[in-house]
């Protein structure tokens, strides 16, 4: 077997857990945490109650499109709820999880609807992908996990029609989560001010006695032994994108701070109690006032993309190393 296929198997192998094996060290994953996921649909779509992807279907897709791509679809929400929604009518959905996709092809049974779903598992660093074949293209966190973006984005590309869309809900922060010196001040010095009983780690689903006191960065020898594919060209995502697409929205809604400050403690953050959720607010406030005012920039962000029909000189299709 080759160091490629290695990789490969071991990306697979890592997202074959369950979600809830891989979040059950932190309790709750940062973005699931209601008082955050209301923060983000305020800043993606103005409704603290109206959550990004329904906010996508109600302005692009008042009437259904016949097929639709979905990449990096895991347990297959994305589809059922577009399906639900009667937005589309067909998908073609790829993972590179076995398991995520027998678990979206058992829920699109339950939900019956699994002739209108293709499921299938790929790695998308070599998909390729049929031309003038779809009327939208949706990706949910998948991007980052790409090292093969100018591929993946070339192929979206010509895959959609003229009148296509390409949505992505991304994390399009420093790649391998390297991050510059300022921000790591920040998120610690945020950190330091939170009370001690907010800062109770949680391991195994259970709040510990130990308490977190410095966020540090993973060196770049845990990605390689535990996910490859985690984060390993974000910093590069926006820049290319634009290469082949044209931006229609782009909705910043921070997480530089955030995500790091609350990592593996979220769960401490009662969202019934209102001085746990005052100190949500105040770091959501200040996280917020530091990108208006240019000190540090949205790590996540929804964009709205078209495909531009005449883009630069195509580039040879990349290869993951």
């Amino acid at each position: 077997m080759t160091e490629k296929d290695l990789t490969i198997e071991k990306v697979a192998n890592w997202w074959d857990q369950s979600r809830e094996e891989r979040e059950q060290k932190s309790f709750i994953a940062w973005m699931e945490h209601d008082h955050i996921k209301r923060h983000i649909n305020r800043r993606t779509t103005g409704d603290e109650s109206l959550s990004w992807f329904n906010y996508v279907l109600q302005k692009y897709f008042k009437s259904p499109v016949e097929r639709a791509l979905s990449l990096g679809c895991g347990t297959g929400e994305l589809e059922r709820v577009a399906l639900r929604a009667e937005a589309v009518d067909l998908f073609d959905a790829y993972d590179i999880s076995t398991g995520a996709i027998e678990s979206a092809k058992k829920a699109a049974i339950e939900a019956g609807n699994l002739e209108r779903i293709n499921y299938k598992v790929t790695d998308l660093n070599h998909i390729q992908l049929k031309r003038n074949a779809y009327d939208a293209a949706f990706a949910s966190m998948s991007i980052h996990h790409i090292q093969a973006l100018e591929n993946v984005f070339e192929s979206v590309r010509a895959s959609l029609k003229p009148s296509g869309l390409f949505i992505i809900n991304e994390y399009i922060g420093p790649s391998r989560f390297q991050l510059p010196p300022v921000q790591i001040r920040l998120i610690n010095d945020m950190l330091e001010i939170l009370p001690q009983r907010l800062r109770k780690i949680i391991r195994g689903g259970q709040i510990t006695s130990d308490i977190k006191h410095i966020h540090k960065v993973d060196p770049l020898t845990w990605f390689d032994e535990n996910d490859p594919s985690e984060a390993v060209r974000s910093g590069d995502i926006m820049a290319l994108l634009e290469r082949f697409f044209t931006v229609l929205e782009f909705k910043p809604y921070g997480g530089s701070l955030l995500q790091f400050i609350v990592e593996d403690i979220v769960g401490n953050f009662d969202d019934n109690d209102q001085e746990d959720r005052a100190w949500l607010e105040m770091l959501e406030f200040v996280e917020n006032t530091l990108e208006e005012c240019g000190v540090i920039k949205s790590d996540f962000a929804l964009i709205v993309s078209e495909p531009k029909m005449y883009p630069q000189k195509p580039l040879r299709h990349f290869e993951s190393q």
